[in-house]
């Protein structure tokens, strides 16, 4: 039995298997949107207003992560790409163009990988050209460094762990949230948006399997992933210039690898940090463009 419960331009999918939420924008050829953790699937807003003349963009939830059902178990390639192909089987889309950022990448290339024959175009924003970090200090700050030692502890006991993990990640219940904005933005190097607001107003805390799905994608090869897709992909990647010397000189060694390599993916450079699709170089034009190609192309 599936109940679709359907408030303006949110819908809720509801079946045995995992719960949906999703915000829907637009008309016409339907595009998934994958967020990052610990955001809604409105991260994606700029990008489905942008499109929404010629596409059908539906922002979702990651399972665990906001007001979608999580997933309980290991966390595989297989489980996410099922968990997008349920998703598309409810809404009868026989075909999307899949798109995520980060986490959501993941998501949406773990999907493009098994089920290639359900892509139109894979959008990847700065995700499938390097690996997640041991040590994700960026992500988790001084928390990170315990990151390896609590992945054995999850393999060995499970959700019973991450239970408890989950009360490390509460909010702090500092309700200004104008000053939030003000540092996060400062923080990854972005100006201030309604778009961003929208995001931030929306951020979610993670729940048990949440975290599980956090340690899924911890495990994941995601380059690895990358080196067997099949479908048209385009990488948006956040190049670091002036930001993280770092980071900078990580993100060009692993992209010469993968230039080597007769992938079927095109590289768009954006000056700035991870959240591609805010920095002030990204191009909406150029990502409605990929878009329409790839439609007007299968239409010949």
């Amino acid at each position: 039995m599936v109940v679709t419960v359907c408030i303006g331009e949110v819908s809720i999918i509801v079946n045995h298997t995992y719960e949906y939420f999703a915000e829907k924008v637009g008309e016409g050829e339907p595009v998934i949107f994958l967020p990052a953790g610990g955001f809604s699937g409105n991260e994606g807003l700029n990008i489905a207003e942008y499109i929404q003349d010629k596409f059908e963009t539906h922002m979702i939830d990651l399972p665990g992560i906001g007001r979608s059902s999580g997933i309980s178990g290991k966390v595989t390639p297989i489980v996410l790409a099922d968990w997008v192909k349920e998703y598309m089987d409810r809404r009868k889309m026989k075909k999307a163009v899949v798109s995520g950022h980060s986490l959501g990448g993941a998501v949406a290339l773990a999907f493009a990988r098994h089920y290639p024959e359900r892509v139109r175009t894979l959008v990847l924003l700065d995700q499938g050209h390097k690996p997640f970090p041991k040590v994700p200090t960026s992500e988790f700050g001084i928390f990170a460094y315990a990151f390896p030692l609590l992945n054995l502890g999850v393999k060995l006991f499970g959700e019973r762990l991450l239970k408890r993990l989950a009360t490390f990640f509460k909010g702090s219940g500092d309700g200004d949230f104008d000053r939030q904005v003000a540092d996060f933005c400062a923080h990854v190097s972005i100006e201030e948006t309604r778009y961003v607001r929208t995001a931030l107003r929306s951020q979610t805390e993670f729940s048990a399997r949440g975290l599980n799905l956090m340690f899924g994608y911890y495990n994941l090869d995601i380059p690895g992933l990358l080196k067997k897709i099949t479908v048209p992909t385009h990488v948006y990647y956040a190049t670091f210039t002036d930001l993280d010397d770092k980071e900078q000189r990580k993100t060009e060694r692993y992209l010469k690898k993968l230039r080597k390599r007769h992938l079927p993916v095109t590289w768009h450079a954006v000056e700035g940090g991870h959240f591609v699709h805010w920095n002030e170089d990204f191009s909406l034009k150029s990502v409605k463009e990929v878009l329409t190609f790839h439609q007007e192309e299968r239409e010949k």
